[in-house]
């Protein structure tokens, strides 16, 4: 999932954004967290993290949007990967941001996994990719989806992964607004709204149809925190009118939002939907479901629940 170079002494990690097709809420924990269960599918924009020697930890970005100070899940990563190790590692870390923060796609968390990948290469610490799976979900709930396979059932809060070997073939389109909704807030309104049609599709029924047109597969792209981020932004949904009046056979919601996507059947129909979404003012791009998977053994062999 995660694109790995080493140069020398210099480490650099791709990293994908990720998209939910599916998102139900199945409840509130004690921890105050929430259970979720979601099919996700990790897609084609991804931030670049670039991790060189140093004695000190520091973190740059080409994004003046990005707060670089202690709340920072890449720093936090560090921290964390470095208790972990039982020593002190310093790194000079640079991102190059292209993921926008704050519209569901998991950005922040495909960051700290990255660091944690990175910087386990940069300090030779010896973690595999399941430990650092669980070290990560100590960062954030979405953290361990990022060592995942292309597309993975999470449950629990995030730290439940199944992995699957199905790659669906549908073209994908993003699109987002001008602004980010908050997780927290999202949450909160969602509690606040009465109980759901107990008649939605489960999340997991859409892997019935990951090799069926994007037609078929419309019906099934539930995400139970669409009232709760329309109760916040009442304008979120024109994003998704626009892409079903463009023609989109499929529209789901992203995380939390603000985003959508559109799934289509050709690269032509992926490029008008995101044609069209621009000329309505928003931000898109045509970002496919990647391709690498695995085995089923390795598959089968590889899901993992972090223990807390």
């Amino acid at each position: 999932m995660m694109n790995i170079e080493i140069t020398g002494r210099t480490v650099v990690v791709e990293t994908p954004a990720k998209i939910n097709l599916t998102l139900r809420v199945l409840g509130k924990r004690p921890d105050g967290y929430h259970d979720l269960e979601s099919v996700v599918a990790a897609v084609g924009l991804r931030d670049r993290l670039t991790f060189r020697p140093a004695t000190e930890l520091s973190l740059t970005c080409d994004s003046e949007i990005v707060p670089l100070g202690n709340d920072n899940l890449i720093i936090k990563a560090a921290r964390v990967l470095a208790e972990a190790w039982g020593r002190t590692g310093g790194a000079a870390i640079h991102l190059e941001k292209r993921i926008p923060p704050g519209r569901g796609f998991g950005g922040g968390s495909s960051d700290a996994a990255a660091a944690l990948a990175g910087l386990a290469l940069l300090w030779k610490t010896g973690h595999r990719p399941d430990e650092l799976a669980c070290l990560g979900a100590r960062i954030g709930s979405d953290v361990p989806l990022f060592f995942g396979s292309v597309v993975s059932v999470m449950r629990g809060r995030g730290e439940r992964i199944e992995r699957l070997t199905a790659r669906p073939s549908w073209w994908t389109v993003l699109a987002w607004p001008d602004y980010g909704l908050p997780t927290v807030d999202v949450y909160k309104a969602y509690d606040a709204l009465p109980p759901q049609d107990g008649q939605r599709p489960a999340a997991t029924e859409i892997l019935r149809h990951l090799k069926e047109s994007a037609k078929q597969a419309g019906p099934f792209l539930i995400n139970d925190l669409e009232p709760a981020a329309e109760s916040i932004r009442p304008d979120g949904p024109e994003l998704r009118a626009i892409l079903e009046q463009a023609g989109a056979p499929a529209v789901g919601m992203t995380g939390s939002g603000s985003a959508y996507f559109a799934l289509t059947d050709t690269e032509t129909e992926a490029q008008h939907l995101a044609q069209a979404a621009r000329g309505k003012g928003a931000e898109a791009v045509i970002a496919p479901i990647l391709a690498e998977g695995k085995t089923q053994q390795e598959a089968s062999h590889e899901s993992y629940q972090c223990q807390h």
